[in-house]
């Protein structure tokens, strides 16, 4: 199971589950349909976005490229390809773990456990938190010449 989840710096999130295996083109095909669509409707009067992505290639081959360019989505330049502490998403994964833990109960199917994955993200307590705390996570990174935070 993989899930995309984003939050933008107002708070609002996004997370939906992605089929695997997942290529570039179903990439694409999920910025046209859910991402852009998203942050048009979080940001009403702007025309151009910025976001924060991974590293993961898929992410960044030509069609995802093209379906971002054209829905006015760029990726913010020279961002450390693995940097999960500097990601304020990757946060929320230490949040929904517990979570999905203890809505574990070792008998759901796959279709059952989407749902349990999309809820536990949810319950992250204060979105807020995650964009609130990043200047702090950037200024310790770059204090620690890199080395990873203890987060």
């Amino acid at each position: 199971l993989k899930v995309f989840s984003m939050t933008t710096s107002t708070g609002k999130q996004l997370s939906f589950v992605i089929q695997t295996p997942w290529d570039q083109h179903v990439w694409a095909k999920f910025v046209k349909s859910k991402v852009a669509p998203f942050l048009k409707r979080t940001f009403p009067n702007k025309t151009s976005y910025t976001i924060l992505l991974d590293g993961e290639k898929i992410m960044h081959a030509p069609p995802g490229k093209a379906a971002m360019k054209a829905a006015g989505i760029s990726v913010l330049p020279g961002w450390p390809p693995h940097s999960p502490e500097l990601n304020p998403q990757e946060h929320v994964w230490t949040q929904a773990e517990p979570k999905l833990r203890e809505l574990e109960t070792g008998k759901d199917s796959f279709e059952a456990w989407k749902p349990k994955v999309l809820k536990a993200v949810a319950l992250y307590p204060s979105p807020e938190k995650l964009v609130g705390s990043m200047a702090k996570r950037c200024k310790d990174c770059i204090d620690r010449d890199g080395a990873m935070l203890d987060c």
